[in-house]
């Protein structure tokens, strides 16, 4: 995993269109955490889930807590 700065991806901007590993994108004035570019194969691997949590975040006020952990719950038995 590598931090870069938003101005290092101006310098280079392969950083953010070809990524060979995990970036963090650095506000460079406050640096903090502002975004991450994953390499597109693990995306492809992580695809379904990364869905799923976004329809989760997205929908999160028609969910109660109980659905949730239900969901997660589901989650971590398919994982293992």
């Amino acid at each position: 995993m590598i931090t870069i700065s938003s101005s290092d991806v101006v310098k280079k901007p392969s950083y953010i269109t070809n990524p060979q590993d995990i970036t963090f994108v650095e506000d460079a004035k406050k640096h903090i955490k502002k975004s991450v570019v994953i390499p597109y194969a693990l995306y492809e691997r992580l695809k379904e889930h990364i869905e799923d949590e976004l329809y989760l975040f997205e929908n999160k006020k028609a969910l109660s807590q109980d659905s949730y952990d239900e969901f997660l719950e589901i989650e971590e038995s398919f994982v293992k």
